[in-house]
C-alpha cells in the first residue's frame, strides 16, 4: 500500500534525524574547542567534553525514554555550567537542553513538558567557578522562560502533526474499507429516496387507477382523472428518477416546511382523502436534513393511509417548540371495503423513516391510535442553539479592553472619559470578528493603535491618553494568536512582525509626543526599529494559535493531499454504485412506469378504450412498484467486493 511506503520513509527519516543531531552537537562542541577564542585547563575541556558525548548519547534515546533523557541532559548542563568556567563552556550543551525538552514535548503531554521546561529555566543561571554567585536576574529568566515556552509549543505542534498523520495514513490503509461504508451509504440513501419519491408516486396512481375500474359504472368520469394524473405523475417519475443518481440532494423543496407541506397535503386531498393541517406554534428556521426528514414522515404517512385507509380523514399536525418540531399523522380507521394498495408497500417505509429520524437526533414512534386509526409521531431537534462559550468569552474580553484601561488614565472629566471610552471601544471593536476574519480584525486593531498615537503627536489627543492605549494592547495580542490559529494554513508568520513593528512606531510617536522628552525624529524611528526586537516574545502567543489549529485538525498541504485522494476513492465508489442502481432502474421501473404513461396517454387519447387503458396503466404501476420491491431488495443485499 501507499501508506505503507509514506510510513517507512517517515520512519527512516526519524531514525536519520535521531542520529544526527547527536553527532552535530559532538562536532560543533569540537569544533569550537578547537577554533574558539577560549583559553581553558586541560581537566576543564575534558570534562566538557565529556559532559557533551554523555549528552549527546543519552539524545540518541529521546525518543524512546524522553524524561529520562531530558533529566540527564539538563543534570550535565547544570553541573558543568557549576563546576566549568565560561572559557570552557559552549552552545551545545544548552542545544542539548532545548532538543531534549523538544522531545519531552512531543511525546509526552503538555502538564509534563511545561514543568520541565520550568525547571530549564530555574537551573540555568547558576553559580560560575570560582565562588562568583551572580543571581538570576529578571531578564534572564524571562528570556529563558520565553525560550523554552516556545520549544514547548513547537513540539506540541510537532506532536499534533506527528499524530494527524499518522491518523491519515491509517485512514489512507483503510481507504477499502471507506469506499465500502460509502457505498452502502449512497445505497442506503438511494433505496430511502426511491421509496420516498417513486414509491410514494407510483402507489398513488395504482390506488386511484383500481379505485376508478372499481367505479366505473357508477362514476365514469373518475376514468378521465386518473388517466390525466397517471400520465401528469408518472412523466413527474420518469424526470425524478433521472435525476435522482446523478444529485445528491436530499431536500424535497426549498422553502420553509410550514410552506412545503400544504401542496403535499393538498395532492392528497384531489384523489379523494380529505387531508387537515394544523401548524401550531412560532415557525422557525429548520435544518436541510431536519427539514427533508419532517417532509419525508409527512409524504410516507400519507402514502399508508392511502394504501392502508383509503378515503379515511388523515390529520397532519405540524408543532413548533423550543428546540424541537413535532410531526404527526393520523388516520381514522378504515372503512369496511378491501385496501386498494394492499400488497404495493415494499415494507421499507417506517425502518426508513426511523433511522432517518434517529440520523438527525430525533425519533420516531408509530402504532395504532384511541379511535382505531394510525398514528406517526416524529420528534426532530431544530437548529442546533450555537455554543454559548464563545460568546461568553468574546463579551468578556472585549469588556476586558475597553473598560479596564480607564483605570489607568488619570482623573477625567465626563467629556474625556467619554472620548477616551469610544477611542478604546473603537480599539477593541475588532475582537468579535478575529475568528471569520482574524487577518482584517489585526490589521484594523493595528491601524487604530498608530491613529491614535499620530493623534497624540498632532496634538489631538492628550499624551497622558496613551497609558491607557497601553494596557489596551491585549487586543493585538488576542487578534495575533486568532492569526495563528484562523488564519491561511500557511504564511501566518507575517502577523508577528507587524504587531512587533507596529508596537515599535507606537513607542516611538509616543516618545515623540512626551512633553517630558526632547527626542528627536531619530529616536522614534531608532525605537521603532527597536519593536522589531520584540516579535521573539510575540512568537509563544502566535505559537498558541497555532497549538489551537493543530488541536481542531487543520492540515498543512501534505494532509491535503492525502484527504484529495481518499475523497477521489470514495467518490468513485459512490459514483458506481449510483450507476449500478441507474442500471436496474433503466430494466424494470423506467420501463414499467414509461409503459404507465404512455397507456395513460392512449386512453386519453381514445374514450371509448378507457377500462382498457385504466387496467393498462394500473397493472403498469404495479409492475414498477414489484420492479422496485425487487430492486431495493438486490440493493440491501449487494455488496461491495
Amino acid at each position: 500500500m501507499a501508506s505503507d511506503g509514506l510510513g517507512a520513509v517517515a520512519r527512516r527519516r526519524a531514525e536519520g534525524v535521531g542520529a544526527a543531531v547527536p553527532a552535530l552537537l559532538l562536532a560543533g562542541h569540537v569544533t569550537v574547542v578547537v577554533f574558539g577564542p577560549g583559553h581553558a585547563e586541560p581537566w576543564q575541556t575534558g570534562l566538557g567534553l565529556l559532559a557533551v558525548l554523555a549528552s549527546a548519547a543519552a539524545l540518541v534515546w529521546r525518543a524512546v525514554a524522553p524524561v529520562p533523557v531530558f533529566c540527564a541532559v539538563l543534570a550535565a548542563d547544570a553541573v558543568t555550567r557549576a563546576l566549568l568556567p565560561e572559557a570552557a563552556l559552549t552552545p551545545a550543551l544548552p542545544v542539548a537542553v532545548w532538543v531534549a525538552l523538544f522531545s519531552l514535548s512531543v511525546r509526552r503531554r503538555a502538564r509534563l513538558a511545561l514543568p520541565g521546561a520550568a525547571l530549564a529555566t530555574a537551573s540555568t543561571p547558576l553559580p560560575g567557578a570560582g565562588g562568583d554567585v551572580t543571581g538570576p536576574l529578571l531578564d534572564d529568566l524571562l528570556a529563558g522562560a520565553l525560550l523554552h515556552l516556545v520549544v514547548v509549543l513547537c513540539g506540541r505542534l510537532r506532536a499534533h502533526r506527528e499524530d494527524r498523520r499518522a491518523r491519515l495514513l491509517a485512514r489512507l490503509a483503510d481507504v477499502d474499507g471507506e469506499r465500502r461504508a460509502a457505498a452502502d451509504a449512497e445505497r442506503e440513501r438511494l433505496a430511502r429516496d426511491l421509496h420516498d419519491t417513486a414509491g410514494h408516486h407510483l402507489t398513488a396512481i395504482a390506488v386511484q387507477g383500481a379505485a376508478a375500474l372499481r367505479l366505473a359504472e357508477s362514476r365514469p368520469e373518475l376514468a378521465d382523472e386518473a388517466l390525466a394524473h397517471g400520465a401528469a405523475v408518472g412523466r413527474d417519475v420518469l424526470a425524478a428518477l433521472a435525476e435522482l443518481v446523478a444529485v445528491v440532494a436530499d431536500e424535497p423543496d426549498d422553502g420553509p416546511l410550514h410552506d412545503i407541506l400544504p401542496p403535499l397535503c393538498a395532492g392528497l386531498e384531489r384523489r379523494g382523502v380529505p387531508v387537515a393541517l394544523d401548524v401550531r406554534g412560532r415557525p422557525r428556521p429548520l435544518a436541510p436534513a431536519v427539514r427533508a426528514t419532517a417532509y419525508r414522515v409527512v409524504q410516507e404517512s400519507l402514502t399508508n393511509a392511502m394504501r392502508y385507509a383509503p378515503g379515511a380523514p388523515v390529520t397532519v399536525r405540524l408543532g413548533y417548540a423550543p428546540g424541537e418540531v413535532t410531526v404527526t399523522v393520523t388516520n381514522e380507521p378504515a372503512r369496511e371495503c378491501e385496501p386498494l394498495g394492499g400488497g404495493l408497500g415494499t415494507g421499507r417505509g417506517l425502518a426508513h423513516l426511523t433511522a432517518r429520524a434517529a440520523s438527525v437526533g430525533g425519533r420516531l414512534a408509530a402504532g395504532p391510535s384511541r379511535r382505531g386509526g394510525w398514528t406517526v409521531a416524529a420528534t426532530l431537534p431544530t437548529r442546533p442553539p450555537r455554543t454559548w462559550w464563545p460568546r461568553a468569552v468574546d463579551v468578556a474580553l472585549f469588556t476586558v479592553c475597553a473598560a479596564a484601561p480607564l483605570l489607568a488614565a488619570v482623573p477625567l472629566t465626563g467629556a474625556e472619559l467619554c472620548g477616551l471610552a469610544a477611542l478604546l471601544t473603537a480599539h477593541a471593536a475588532p475582537l468579535p470578528l478575529r475568528r471569520r476574519a482574524p487577518a482584517t480584525a489585526l490589521a484594523v486593531s493595528l491601524g487604530v493603535s498608530l491613529a491614535w498615537a499620530a493623534a497624540t503627536v498632532a496634538g489631538v489627543l492628550p499624551f497622558a491618553w496613551l497609558a491607557a492605549l497601553a494596557c489596551a494592547w491585549a487586543v493585538e495580542l488576542a487578534a495575533l494568536r486568532a492569526v495563528g490559529a484562523y488564519g491561511p494554513a500557511r504564511a501566518t508568520w507575517p502577523a508577528p512582525v507587524a504587531v512587533g513593528a507596529v508596537g515599535g512606531a507606537v513607542l516611538g510617536l509616543a516618545v515623540l509626543s512626551d512633553p517630558a522628552e526632547s527626542a528627536g525624529p531619530g529616536t522614534a524611528a531608532l525605537l521603532a526599529g527597536l519593536g522589531l526586537v520584540a516579535v521573539p516574545w510575540l512568537l509563544p502567543v502566535w505559537a498558541l494559535g497555532l497549538l489551537t489549529r493543530a488541536r481542531r485538525g487543520d492540515g498543512g498541504r501534505w494532509e491535503r493531499r492525502v484527504l484529495d485522494a481518499v475523497a477521489a476513492r470514495v467518490d468513485d465508489a459512490v459514483i458506481g454504485e449510483r450507476r449500478r442502481v441507474a442500471t436496474g432502474l433503466h430494466g424494470t421501473v423506467v420501463a414499467h412506469t414509461a409503459g404507465l404513461v404512455r397507456r395513460a396517454e392512449e386512453g386519453l387519447a381514445t374514450p371509448h378504450d378507457r377500462r382498457a387503458a385504466l387496467t393498462g396503466m394500473t397493472e403498469a404501476a404495479r409492475g414498477a412498484l414489484a420492479g422496485l420491491r425487487d430492486l431495493l431488495d438486490a440493493m440491501d443485499a449487494a455488496r461491495l467486493p
